[in-house]
């Protein structure tokens, strides 16, 4: 515990590592500036990754607070072969990871020898809110979510989106055949709407999207290619996390795949 409140207050320095994006990924770009918390998770490879990383617990907090948190993974590796099986099996996507060879993030801020103790809630200035890694302790992630949750009077940087279509159902679905669904987005509000992150829920759906902010009274277009796999009914979801009142905007795409 003494070791836990004395890292509160200190700022964590984040080199600049490319990010690891797995295969069928459903995340290209992350505007990072968007999030006024992060969680930075630090791993180190001589430690069984599988056993530390407790991939379910993870993608079930994403879910739960992901459009308001940044979650930055980070791995110390000699090779990213250590890491990569381990997310590969547990379907981790969703997120870009880091494969830290040099292992500069723990050079840099001499992090705990306890591996539990080596994940943080971070503010926008990287200084520490929490620390302690809460797959292993709920009330710890209570206290997380609480930080995380808490309402602000300030609604300066909201603004409204008008969705056209934010449904659409798909003619000419072939299995291993790629289409492509477009959905506008008009900014309605008085300040520049921006797309911090577009997530798709499954690697069969890839979405596109224009970086920079949109001006009031503006459109933009999240373009989305769909290679089904198989035969079946397809419907699928595409989160677009931005700066709304509720944080997100859902889009379905959905129709029957024929051979």
């Amino acid at each position: 515990m003494q070791e836990l409140k004395e890292w509160k207050g200190k700022t964590i320095q984040i080199p600049e590592i490319t990010p690891v994006y797995l295969k069928n990924t459903d995340t290209a770009y992350i505007n990072r500036e968007m999030f006024d918390y992060k969680i930075l998770n630090y791993t180190d490879a001589k430690d069984c990754v599988a056993c530390m990383l407790h991939i379910d617990i993870w993608k079930l907090y994403i879910e739960e607070v992901g459009h308001k948190v940044d979650f930055l993974f980070y791995f110390h590796a000699e090779n990213k072969k250590e890491v990569l099986p381990v997310l590969k099996r547990g379907r981790f996507t969703t997120h870009p990871v880091y494969i830290d060879t040099a292992n500069e993030l723990h050079n840099l801020n001499h992090f705990s020898e306890n591996p539990l103790l080596n994940c943080f809630l971070l503010d926008k200035e990287n200084k520490v809110l929490l620390a302690g890694n809460p797959v292993y302790d709920q009330g710890l992630w209570s206290r997380y979510r609480n930080i995380i949750g808490k309402k602000t009077s300030d609604k300066s940087h909201i603004t409204t989106v008008e969705v056209e279509p934010d449904e659409i159902e798909l003619k000419d679905l072939y299995a291993g055949k790629t289409s492509e669904a477009i959905f506008r987005l008009k900014n309605t509000g008085n300040i520049p709407l921006s797309i911090r992150m577009v997530k798709s829920s499954c690697g069969c759906t890839v979405p596109e999207w224009e970086k920079q902010p949109v001006a009031s009274g503006k459109s933009t277009e999240i373009r989305v290619r769909i290679t089904p796999e198989k035969r079946e009914y397809f419907q699928k979801t595409i989160a677009v996390h931005c700066n709304t009142e509720s944080g997100q905007i859902l889009l379905t795409l959905k129709g029957m795949v024929a051979e």
